[in-house]
């Protein structure tokens, strides 16, 4: 690559566009993108899941979709992409897609309030049922508004908080007569999930067992970190998912098609000649890895540069400069997940092993006893590698191998940890 890597810019930006581009600039990597793309894989799933439970064509005993993946990977995203593709799909007109964390289903009562704030509900049905006299007619709309259940229908609180399976059959009550929904319900954050304790996790098991919650039609999306599967199994759930997706790197050509969607809707495209916005397009995605949450932060970069760009009279922008501030919050972002959860004593393993990896060399549960023999207690090292899982610093693959999720941060724990050797192997791997 060139030095300088000077783009040249060929018109300008009006007042109002410019306006524009500041709350884009504020945004954090987890909004929703301006341009989604990729992960069609799963979208195509859910779509044909919801046919499948439409038909009334499917298994009894389990509906439940997970996605995981490494943090950054879109995960939120995703299933923010979900809601809205079911939200404006004339097709699935009966679908009720509703987002949430997973930390509601701890609480009924707030599970019972989301699922009650849709289109559509028999608030005549229900404020009958659980006023005192039964001859209420309270709007449940005001539930959001006006202190909810606890405030509006207290013997429904109390019934739910008694019996959280409860919520199901309110639902069923909830729906007006020939109604018959598929509630998908787009739960984040699911690598939160508690192991089961006494009755805790009601919800999330009754949830598997589809048949036996009032006759809903119900389909769980878990979205979390690498370990979520195992979460789910020690929070209680003993039948495998229907479905479970891990979520890797954007293809070159989605994560191009994110950068071109982004700077076409922020007017950015038309102030370069097409040829200067496709390499600019093909140098971001390159050096992001095609990861979602370092893709962003690449593209907002030069977005930057261009407005600063405008702001001081310049003709040109400076890729290289979008490129090394790209780096450096990249490698700012490991250091900081690092810190959180290394080891100390293990952390020279840790580079180590990214060393081995970088040789193709298979990591394996055998890889990190050998690394960590001598460092740290043997009964301690598979605790520790299920802690780097479930923090996004391994990937566990199906035949019981490892593998860091994203290159860069391989190259990092590879270089020593070292910022300036980091960087310049990734502006290599840009010109290789």
């Amino acid at each position: 690559m060139p030095t300088p890597f000077l783009v040249e810019l060929q018109s300008r930006l009006s007042d109002d566009e410019q306006r524009v581009l500041i709350p884009y600039l504020m945004t954090s990597e987890r909004g929703q993108p301006i341009a989604f793309e990729g992960r069609h894989d799963v979208r195509d799933f859910i779509k044909g899941k919801i046919a499948q439970v439409r038909s009334g064509d499917t298994p009894e005993d389990c509906n439940t979709v997970i996605i995981s993946g490494a943090p950054g990977a879109g995960k939120s995203s995703l299933l923010r992409q979900i809601q809205k593709e079911m939200s404006c799909d004339s097709v699935n007109h009966d679908v009720i897609p509703i987002f949430f964390e997973v930390s509601k289903l701890n609480d009924p009562v707030q599970l019972l309030e989301m699922l009650l704030a849709r289109r559509r509900v028999n608030f005549e049905g229900l404020s009958k049922s659980y006023t005192q006299d039964g001859k209420g007619r309270i709007n449940l709309k005001l539930l959001q508004s006006g202190g909810g259940i606890y405030s509006n229908l207290p013997a429904l609180d109390t019934s739910v908080r008694e019996s959280p399976g409860r919520i199901w059959n309110v639902i069923r009550q909830s729906l007006y007569p020939g109604d018959d929904p598929i509630f998908l319900l787009l739960i984040d954050e699911a690598q939160r999930i508690g192991p089961k304790d006494g009755e805790s996790n009601t919800l999330l098991t009754d949830m598997h067992g589809v048949a036996n919650l009032g006759g809903l039609k119900i389909i769980p999306v878990f979205a979390g970190l690498s370990d979520t599967g195992h979460r789910l199994k020690k929070a209680g759930i003993t039948r495998p998912a229907d479905k479970d997706f891990k979520l890797r790197f954007l293809e070159a050509e989605e994560g191009i098609s994110v950068c071109r969607g982004t700077f076409k809707a922020l007017h950015v495209d038309k102030l370069f000649m097409p040829n200067d916005i496709d390499t600019v397009c093909m140098y971001l995605d390159n050096a992001s890895d095609g990861w979602p949450r370092h893709l962003h932060h690449y593209v907002r970069y030069f977005v930057d540069e261009v407005l600063k760009s405008h702001n001081h009279g310049r003709d040109q922008v400076d890729l290289n400069r979008v490129l090394d501030l790209g780096h450096d919050n990249t490698i700012g972002y490991y250091q900081d997940r690092l810190s959180e959860t290394d080891f100390k004593l293990a952390s020279l393993s840790l580079n180590d092993i990214a060393k081995q990896s970088s040789e193709q060399i298979p990591i394996t549960i055998k890889t990190f006893y050998d690394a960590l023999e001598g460092v740290i207690d043997p009964t301690n090292v598979e605790p520790l590698v299920h802690q780097y899982v479930h923090d996004g610093i391994f990937d566990e693959n199906p035949d019981g191998t490892y593998e860091f999720p994203i290159p860069s941060l391989e190259t990092f724990l590879a270089n020593d940890r070292d910022v300036e050797a980091t960087k310049k192997a990734l502006q290599d791997g840009l010109r290789a």
